[in-house]
């Protein structure tokens, strides 16, 4: 299916993502559970009543380790989602990514114009944070070179990407396939533009083998960690630190008082309400959040968000 085939009707989106949950074949107990999980939710978005009662019942016993989003059990609604969730992000308030544009902002600042900055971002998604960096610092007047490589082995989430960051001036954006430090090299060689944006499909849990140590000035996540497995999640925040001096995790906490807005901001848009919501029963608590990012500088926001930075 391609996005442009999506409902616009509330109730006509709910009953395609239920018609489409029904035709998936699971390959495991875990599929079986997610689309299950899936399954129920969007049958509780048809009434706010129904949708109370599983969001105070039902949602408390979910087990979070075996959730998947719907559009990760839907490819094909990823785009949905992520042209949602960059609007959001894009609102002042309450400011979602404002902690992470800020941080690479003044990091990209403090670096001499002699030296291009790199940074990398893993499970990249829709790049918006990283496009708000671009923008920022080409309303300051910033001259630094900036390259900025977003890995998503996802192709619909790094076709939004390139689609979201087109819309700058000044900037050359690309993608390719299995990227190397030699080619990222190639590329930056013949880049007129101030700022190279890459987008490749690289396995970001094998960059090691791609790329020298500290290829990156900075490696980044931004709510990205929530999708994998704790042990997963946990080798990945330490390979960042080869790959990169500095890095950035930006995700959510568990935190209830988010729910209700949550709730009122996805309710017209249903692929967005369920990765919303379910992403808080994923999140870790602020415990798990320091044990993660051992030996990080861990700021937690009221809107439900951390951000973990690490410098070596």
């Amino acid at each position: 299916m391609k996005s442009v085939n999506f409902p616009a009707a509330r109730e006509e989106q709910i009953k395609f993502v239920l018609s489409r949950l029904n035709q998936l074949q699971p390959q495991s107990e875990v599929d079986k559970y997610a689309i299950e999980q899936n399954t129920l939710f969007f049958e509780s978005i048809r009434s706010v009543p129904r949708y109370i009662n599983w969001l105070y019942g039902l949602r408390k016993h979910i087990r979070s380790e075996d959730l998947l989003e719907v559009n990760e059990l839907l490819p094909e609604l990823d785009e949905i989602f992520h042209e949602k969730m960059a609007e959001i992000e894009r609102r002042p308030r309450p400011g979602i990514i404002r902690p992470v544009v800020e941080y690479i902002t003044d990091l990209v600042k403090k670096t001499p114009i002699s030296k291009r900055f790199r940074i990398t971002s893993l499970g990249s998604g829709s790049m918006e944070a990283e496009r708000q960096v671009i923008e920022r610092l080409q309303q300051m007047g910033n001259t630094n070179r900036l390259t900025i490589v977003g890995f998503d082995i996802a192709p619909k989430a790094r076709a939004y990407a390139e689609k979201n960051l087109h819309s700058l001036s000044g900037v050359r954006v690309i993608q390719e396939a299995g990227l190397t430090g030699k080619r990222l090299a190639e590329l930056e060689y013949e880049t007129k533009e101030q700022v190279l944006i890459v987008v490749s499909n690289n396995d970001i849990f094998t960059l090691s083998l791609d790329f020298a140590p500290h290829t990156f000035d900075l490696a980044m996540t931004a709510l990205f960690l929530h999708h994998l497995h704790e042990a997963t999640r946990t080798m990945l925040v330490k390979n960042m630190r080869d790959i990169a001096p500095q890095t950035l995790n930006y995700d959510g906490y568990q935190n209830e008082v988010v729910i209700p807005l949550l709730s009122l901001t996805g309710w017209h848009s249903p692929v967005f309400l369920n990765a919303a919501i379910f992403s808080t029963i994923r999140f870790p608590t602020r415990t798990e959040v320091s044990g993660l990012h051992e030996g990080a500088q861990i700021t937690f926001y009221n809107h439900g968000h951390y951000r973990a930075t690490f410098s070596t």
